[in-house]
C-alpha cells in the first residue's frame, strides 16, 4: 500500500477524542485512497465507519482510477469505452479492473430452399451464466432451377437468405438471426466463451443465410 492508502473511512462521535494518527488520515486527501477494491469495500458501513452513498469517490491504487459510487455500484470516473468485435468464436479476456461488460449479440440467418438450415446460435458465457440468440429459422419452400435471383446474407449480418423463384415469381427468405443485449458479470483476465453463429447452409437451388456477430462493449 502506498503511503495514503486508507483500510476505513471513520466516523467521528460528538466530545469524541482525535489522535494524531485520526487527524493526519484526515488532512492528508480529501478522497479515500485504497489499494485494492478489496480494502475499499470493507472500509464502508461497518462500527465507526461511513455509511456508503451515492456520490462518494476514492482512488484504487491497482488501478489508478478514480471511482464514484452511484448508490449502487462503483465506476470509473471518467471511463473509456472499448468494444471488442467477434465475427467468429473466440474468447473475450477482460482487461484489468474490468468486472462488468456488455455484450451485443446476433445470432446467424436461415437459409432458404429445399433442406435448407437454421441459423447458428450466438452466446457469451459472462460469470453468472450464458446469454444467447437463436438462429433465425430456415424458409424451406422448393426453389425452381429457373430462380430469378438469389441473395445469400451478408457474412456477420444475422440477416436470412432470399431467393426469387423465375417461374413462380415466389418470393423466400430466411428468418434474420435474433439480436439480443445484455450485460454481465466478468473477471478481470479471466478469459469468457463467445460463440458467433454461423449462417444456415443453402438448400436445393436455394441461398445460405448470414452469420451472426457477438460486440462486447466495456469500460476502463
Amino acid at each position: 500500500m502506498g503511503a495514503n492508502a486508507q483500510t476505513e473511512v471513520p466516523t467521528f462521535t460528538a466530545s469524541q477524542v482525535l489522535t494524531a494518527a485520526q487527524m493526519n488520515a484526515s488532512a492528508r486527501t480529501g478522497v479515500p485512497v485504497f489499494a485494492t477494491t478489496v480494502t475499499r469495500d470493507a472500509a464502508f458501513g461497518g462500527a465507526g465507519e461511513k455509511t456508503l452513498a451515492a456520490g462518494q469517490l476514492c482512488y484504487l491504487e491497482a488501478t489508478n482510477k478514480v471511482q464514484y459510487y452511484d448508490g449502487s455500484a462503483w465506476a470509473n470516473l471518467g471511463s473509456v469505452t472499448n468494444v471488442e468485435r467477434f465475427t467468429a468464436s473466440g474468447t473475450f479476456t477482460p482487461p484489468a479492473g474490468v468486472t462488468y461488460a456488455i455484450a451485443h449479440i446476433r445470432a446467424g440467418g436461415g437459409g432458404v430452399g429445399t433442406g435448407a438450415g437454421a441459423g447458428g446460435t450466438s452466446s457469451v458465457a459472462f460469470a453468472g451464466g450464458t446469454v444467447s440468440a437463436t438462429g433465425g429459422e430456415a424458409m424451406t419452400t422448393s426453389i425452381s432451377n429457373a430462380a430469378a435471383t438469389r441473395n445469400n446474407g451478408a457474412a456477420n449480418s444475422g440477416n436470412g437468405a432470399y431467393a426469387l423463384d423465375g417461374a413462380l415469381q415466389y418470393g423466400a427468405a430466411g428468418q434474420n438471426g435474433a439480436y439480443i443485449t445484455s450485460g454481465g458479470a466478468v473477471t478481470p483476465a479471466v478469459g469468457i466463451t463467445v460463440t458467433v453463429g454461423a449462417g444456415g447452409t443453402a438448400g436445393t437451388n436455394g441461398t445460405a443465410g448470414g452469420s451472426g456477430y457477438v460486440w462486447i462493449e466495456y469500460q476502463v
